[in-house]
């Protein structure tokens, strides 16, 4: 019989996750493809079926069992004829069974630490937040989607934002940096909290606190807390973005301040903040200037504060809100 090593991890996936209907699907098509992978399933899975009786053998050397259980496999006969197990066989068979265990164990752990199982987060109408296994935490605004793994095996952290925008709280631990990858860019960090935005071709990052590295092939910008950049994924452009601020993060915080800003930037804010379209009459003036601060106020409330100081109308449409000058009289 051909040494199994081939397809050892194979067979013990399969036999780990019968639940896993792709995985048996993959199964038994490999098994019709040829009868020595049938033969070479029926042995394994035999000594897996037995190996939960041979506790005794716990303390062994695993490289030793290791090597014994590929010499016994060595040693069977493919079409060997099923004998009666003499009282030596009998003996021998528990020792078996128990150097399996620890063959099992040990390509099994091999088989995992490669493998890495990875978890989808979408959202839709309702912001929503994942905890991470190393204690980081991920807060996705409305229509995002990001994919992490379930844990991190290697030396580095990485998780990816698909689409949209979400907030990242990071545990640091300065031995495994953690990297956000968003379609061809890339932000390093080590332990810090920012907002990345991905929309059509500009990925958009904003620091809280710590710093972070925004990479794309051979460009990068390092970015501190309380500032950000934006990246062209096009073209590779990353360049640091002197507007950033934290209204950013009002989607998450509710948090907004104007100083001497436009209305047109005002309404920018209040879109990105509570997932809105604005559009303004061409007919008002850009001249205008906000100084106010709202603190976990709704989207109505501050139209209605908007309403008293510019005397405009604002009129919404499910999720379009049009900005319309005075009605003359």
């Amino acid at each position: 019989m051909t040494k199994p090593t081939d397809h050892y991890s194979f067979i013990l996936s399969c036999l780990q996750s019968p639940e896993d209907e792709a995985l048996q699907a993959q199964l038994a098509s490999w098994l019709a493809a040829d009868a020595a992978h049938r033969e070479l399933y029926r042995q394994v899975r035999l000594l897996w079926e037995q190996s939960p009786h041979a506790a005794f053998f716990e303390e062994a050397d695993a490289p030793a069992a290791t090597a014994r259980f590929l010499q016994l496999l060595d040693q069977t006969k493919v079409a060997a004829p099923v004998v009666p197990l003499t009282p030596a066989r009998r003996r021998w068979w528990p020792a078996a069974a128990a150097v399996l265990l620890m063959a099992v164990a040990i390509a099994w752990w091999q088989y995992s630490r490669h493998r890495v199982q990875w978890i989808a987060k979408t959202t839709t109408g309702q912001p929503d937040s994942v905890l991470l296994a190393d204690g980081s935490k991920i807060y996705l605004n409305k229509h995002a989607s990001v994919k992490y793994p379930a844990a991190f095996t290697g030396k580095e952290r990485a998780v990816q934002l698909i689409a949209g925008e979400a907030f990242f709280d990071i545990a640091t631990n300065p031995l495994h940096p953690f990297t956000v990858v968003s379609g061809p860019a890339q932000i390093h960090v080590l332990g810090t909290s920012f907002n990345v935005k991905a929309a059509n071709t500009t990925i958009q990052v904003y620091v809280l606190s710590g710093s972070v590295a925004v990479a794309h092939q051979q460009h990068s910008l390092r970015l501190q807390a309380g500032q950000g950049a934006s990246c062209n994924t096009r073209t590779g452009e990353i360049k640091a973005d002197s507007a950033a601020g934290n209204n950013q993060l009002a989607w998450r915080t509710r948090e907004l301040q104007f100083t001497d800003t436009s209305l047109q930037a005002v309404c920018e804010a209040l879109s990105n903040a509570y997932g809105v379209t604005m559009v303004l009459d061409p007919g008002i003036s850009k001249e205008r200037k906000l100084n106010a601060n709202f603190s976990n106020k709704t989207l109505p409330d501050i139209l209605e504060t908007l309403t008293a100081l510019y005397d405009y109308q604002f009129e919404q449409l499910n999720d379009t809100i049009y900005v319309h000058l005075p009605v003359k009289r």
